[in-house]
């Protein structure tokens, strides 16, 4: 486990800038094993999932384009499968501890978790900074920019 948390420091750091204060809310971002914490990184996930959502539409608001293309944003960007791809593309799949028996690729949900809770701990690491989780996501490459 340490070996997979000093690995996930070093790709968030690269990745996205930032340098995690609280080591144990990245650990509790990539375990999905239950074992440290009774719900894994579900409740980071969930929180993860309405900031990232608040991130984009909080750039998405002000310029006054109709609710449709509020919804597409999310419905683009803040998918599961996006999400999955992202984690898979910069290589967060191999930074996740899975319980011993586990074999096998990992499924789009479990990928998508892990990037929720990854943007979660990032929000609460940074003392719930929303630029700071901005500029996170652009360096994830979530954004509607990544997109086209």
């Amino acid at each position: 486990m340490a070996d997979k948390l000093a690995a996930a420091k070093v790709l968030v750091q690269r990745l996205a800038g930032y340098h995690f204060r609280n080591e144990d809310i990245l650990m509790e971002a990539i375990d999905t094993t239950g074992q440290r914490i009774s719900q894994s990184n579900q409740r980071l996930a969930l929180l993860g999932d309405a900031v990232l959502q608040h991130a984009l539409l909080d750039d998405w608001y002000p310029n006054g384009t109709p609710k449709g293309n509020g919804n597409a944003i999310l419905s683009t960007v803040a998918n599961n499968p996006n999400l999955a791809a992202v984690a898979r593309r910069h290589g967060l799949d191999a930074l996740v501890v899975t319980n011993p028996g586990h074999c096998g690729p990992l499924s789009t949900n479990t990928l998508a978790t892990i990037v929720e809770a990854l943007i979660g701990a990032v929000y609460l690491d940074s003392g719930k900074d929303l630029d700071t989780v901005k500029l996170a996501l652009a360096g994830l490459e979530l954004t509607p920019s990544n997109m086209g």
